[in-house]
């Protein structure tokens, strides 16, 4: 007996390229770390049939769900899951082979179809057929990038965006056709998943709350948050009034402070390494800070209009080892120190002449 329901194929874009062009131990691992993850989100109401190569093929069906919304969240959550591990990836190498240097060439697409399709028992296996079966697998040869601009999407044939109301729950949809040997023109959808990864990110802000805080430091200044921020982000006026012995920017990005720049500080034998997480400027950022072999923790900066001038909240996460009450009352006394100091510096320069505050 026919059955109907959806097929969806995930596929990892910049898979050949980036196997052909990386050392292949740590592009095996890295690739075999973002497939699982998508493995392991293939949960109900998605059944796994099989695997195709870089890609997981997989069914639902139509009694499987009650809401489109919910089945389109669902088929959302594959590409954060993916993207969210690739990041977490790219947050915590040190390494500087190929491997691992390139993996932003990664990403994800899907092809999503709606029709029917049978159940062939082949032992302990189960195997789709029918003709509808096979349209997501041709859709993946598609030149959606080249016409579109859209790198990472969700392409649903018509029939299946239809089914969905698709325009209905998503931000942008695009139209697109693609024409196939044997089946002629199959008009599609494109949904753009880099609008749900921004959606997701927003809602994802990393930061340190004070409810989270291990270490902090709250304090008011009479100035701008523009100005503060300034001396907040700057690597020689931080060490200023940190009073490290230096600070420097590590990275190869270039251009503006963002997430991922890389920063390097010392004060004696104390050496701190830093990379920007989250950047909302003027608003906060929050890094991830590491004593080598000894700490690692979040570290989030904060400011606040306020009648004035500023509000600084310095929040910093407890290290998931190291930490003890004697460790944390010195590094709290350097916050201290080191923040306590921000407004004189600061002042030091309007006085000075380097800076006017109008």
């Amino acid at each position: 007996m026919a059955n109907n329901g959806y097929f969806i194929i995930t596929d990892i874009s910049g898979y050949t390229e980036y196997l052909t062009g990386s050392e292949l131990d740590h592009a095996t691992e890295i690739l075999q770390s973002l497939f699982d993850a998508q493995l392991n989100t293939v949960k109900f109401p998605f059944v796994l049939s099989g695997f195709r190569g870089d890609a997981i093929f997989m069914y639902v069906p139509e009694t499987n769900f009650v809401q489109a919304q919910s089945f389109i969240e669902a088929l959302e959550n594959f590409y954060i899951v993916f993207a969210v591990t690739l990041q977490q990836m790219q947050y915590n190498t040190t390494c500087t082979c190929r491997a691992c240097k390139n993996m932003s060439v990664l990403d994800l697409k899907m092809c999503i179809h709606y029709g029917e399709y049978l159940i062939q028992k082949l032992g302990d296996r189960e195997e789709l057929l029918g003709a509808d079966v096979i349209i997501p697998h041709r859709m993946l040869k598609n030149h959606v990038i080249e016409k579109t601009g859209i790198k990472s999407y969700a392409l649903f044939s018509e029939v299946a965006a239809q089914r969905l109301n698709l325009l209905e729950y998503c931000e942008r949809v695009v139209s697109h056709a693609e024409t196939y040997e044997h089946l002629g023109e199959v008009p599609m959808c494109v949904h753009d998943l880099q609008l749900v990864w921004q959606r997701e990110q927003a809602k994802r802000r990393k930061f340190v709350s004070p409810d989270e805080a291990w270490l902090r430091y709250e304090a008011e200044l009479p100035f701008p948050p523009s100005l503060v921020w300034e001396y907040l982000t700057k690597p020689e006026l931080e060490a200023g009034f940190l009073g490290y012995d230096f600070a420097e920017r590590t990275d190869s990005l270039g251009g503006r402070v963002r997430k991922d720049s890389q920063f390097h500080c010392a004060h004696g034998d104390l050496h701190v390494d830093n990379k920007v997480l989250d950047w909302k400027p003027f608003e906060y950022y929050t890094l991830i800070q590491s004593v080598p072999n000894a700490l690692e923790y979040l570290h989030t900066r904060r400011l606040f209009p306020i009648p004035g001038g500023s509000r600084l909240c310095v929040y910093a996460s407890q290290p998931v080892k190291g930490a003890n009450d004697e460790l944390r009352g010195i590094i709290q006394a350097e916050y201290n120190r080191g923040f306590g100091n921000l407004e004189a510096f600061i002042r030091q320069d309007i006085t000075s002449g380097k800076v006017t505050v109008s």
